[in-house]
């Protein structure tokens, strides 16, 4: 091979070179938004995470309050039958706008 053929086989191997170098450049910029956009993301995401957390305490809060003050109330001494949690039931399953009366003398005997 003569030394004008090298030059030519070297230039040739610099613009491979070159144009894979660009390729490269491409690539690491499309990589790099990914990475924003993935980073992005996760900060949207663990936002979420956090206000869930605190819902969630929000939550468990108000359960405890509520049980607190309903042992305060002291319903826990109330004699209720299943006739009664029945009756409550048709109640509920028609809407709560029944129209035969309700016995509720039985009521003034409760200790609240």
């Amino acid at each position: 091979m003569t030394v004008y053929e090298n030059m030519l086989l070297l230039e040739e191997r610099v613009k491979k070179a070159s144009a894979y170098i660009q390729k490269l450049r491409a690539e690491n910029d499309e990589l790099r938004r990914n990475i924003r956009l993935i980073t992005g993301h996760n900060e949207e995401l663990q936002a979420y995470v956090d206000a869930y957390k605190e819902d969630e305490e929000r939550i468990a809060q108000s359960i405890a309050t509520s049980l607190e003050t309903l042992n305060e109330v002291g319903l826990d001494n109330l004699d209720l039958n299943v006739e009664d949690f029945e009756i409550a039931e048709q109640f509920s399953a028609i809407g709560g706008d029944a129209t035969e009366e309700i016995d509720v003398s039985g009521l003034d005997d409760l200790d609240l």
